[in-house]
C-alpha cells in the first residue's frame, strides 16, 4: 500500500513540475532588451510608438523646452585654437587695449583689500608677537623647596671614568725627521718575482718545488685506496639521451581493434539549452511497485524536536 502511494505521489509529481521546469529552461531574457532585432542605419526607433503617441499635440511648455538655448552676446564663433587645447576652444582671452589703462572702481578696490581682523581677537590677545607679557609678581617669585631640589644641575657617576689620553707622545723631531735611503728601501714591500707570471705554453712544472724524497716515495696502502675515485652505485641508470632512437618495427606497427576503440575518446553532448534532459528525473517502473522495508520507513520519519 505504502509503495502505491510513492508511485502515486511520483507520477503527480513529475506531471505537476513538468511544465515549470520548461518554464525555468528556457534563457532568460536580458532587461530592457528590445522586442525585435534591431538593424544598424534605419529611422526606425528602438521600440515601437503608439498611435496616440504619434497624433497628439504638443503644449506650449514642451515645444518651450524644445527650442535650443541661445547663444550668449559675448560669443566668439571662431576662437583661435592652440596647440596644447586637444581640441578645445583656448581659455586665453584677448584683452581689449582700453582694459590695461582703464582704473578700478572704488568697488573693486574695496574688495580687494585684505581682511582685517576682529577687535574680540584684537583684545583677547592684543599683542602680535609670540612673546606674551609675563605679569611683575611672576619674575620675582618664591621658589619652593621641590622646585630648588629640580633645578639642581645632575652630577655624573662616582664611577664614571674620564677619557684617557694618548699614551705614545710623537716628539716634534721625529715628525720633523727624514728618513735614510736604508729605511726606504726597507719598507717596500717584497716583491716574489717567480710567482707573478708563468711562461705560455704547457708546463709541466708544480707551482711549488717538489721534493726528490717526495718523488721516490712509496705509498701506503691507506694512501692508494684514499686516492681512488669514488665508484657509481651499482643500480646508477646513465640519464637517457633527450633524442631516442626508435626501432623499425614500432614504426610499422599496425594497433589491434581493441587499442583503437580505447584510444577513440568518450562522445558527451555539448551541455548547452538544447541538450538539457527534461525526463531526467524519470522514475522507474520497478520503483513506482517498490514496498519500503520497516528500518527505512524508520529513517524517514522527521526527527522530534
Amino acid at each position: 500500500m505504502h509503495g502505491i502511494r510513492m508511485s502515486v505521489f511520483y507520477s503527480t509529481a513529475k506531471t505537476e513540475t513538468r511544465g515549470p521546469l520548461r518554464d525555468l529552461s528556457r534563457p532568460k531574457k536580458a532587461w530592457r532588451a528590445p522586442d525585435r532585432k534591431l538593424v544598424w542605419g534605419n529611422q526606425d526607433t528602438i521600440r515601437p510608438l503608439s498611435f496616440n503617441a504619434l497624433n497628439a499635440k504638443l503644449t506650449k511648455r514642451v515645444e518651450r523646452l524644445a527650442e535650443p538655448k541661445k547663444l550668449s552676446k559675448l560669443h566668439i564663433p571662431n576662437r583661435p585654437e592652440y596647440h596644447n587645447s586637444w581640441g578645445r576652444g583656448s581659455i586665453i582671452w584677448e584683452l581689449p587695449t582700453k582694459s590695461f589703462f582703464s582704473y578700478p572702481s572704488p568697488r573693486i578696490e574695496s574688495l580687494a583689500e585684505p581682511k582685517q581682523l576682529q577687535e574680540e581677537y584684537l583684545q583677547k590677545r592684543p599683542y602680535s608677537s609670540p612673546e606674551w607679557h609675563v605679569k611683575d609678581p611672576s619674575v620675582t617669585p618664591e621658589a619652593s623647596v621641590r622646585i630648588v631640589q629640580l633645578s639642581v644641575a645632575k652630577s655624573t657617576h662616582p664611577d664614571f671614568v674620564a677619557p684617557k689620553q694618548v699614551e705614545t707622545q710623537i716628539t716634534p723631531a721625529a715628525l720633523h725627521a727624514h728618513p735614510s735611503l736604508r729605511v726606504i728601501s726597507l719598507s717596500e714591500p717584497k716583491v716574489k718575482t717567480e710567482t707573478l707570471y708563468f711562461e705560455r705554453g704547457r708546463n709541466d712544472l708544480p707551482i711549488r718545488p717538489v721534493s726528490t724524497a717526495a718523488m721516490t716515495a712509496q705509498p701506503s696502502p691507506r694512501t692508494l685506496f684514499l686516492a681512488k675515485a669514488k665508484s657509481v652505485h651499482s643500480d646508477y641508470l646513465p640519464v637517457r639521451p633527450v633524442q631516442q632512437p626508435v626501432s623499425r618495427a614500432a614504426l610499422k606497427y599496425v594497433p589491434s581493434p581493441r587499442i583503437e576503440v580505447l584510444s577513440t575518446p568518450s562522445a558527451r553532448t555539448p551541455l548547452t539549452v538544447n541538450a538539457i534532459n527534461l525526463d531526467a528525473f524519470k522514475v522507474k517502473d520497478a520503483a513506482k511497485v517498490a514496498v519500503c522495508s520497516p528500518r527505512i520507513v524508520k529513517l524517514a520519519e522527521p526527527i522530534k524536536r
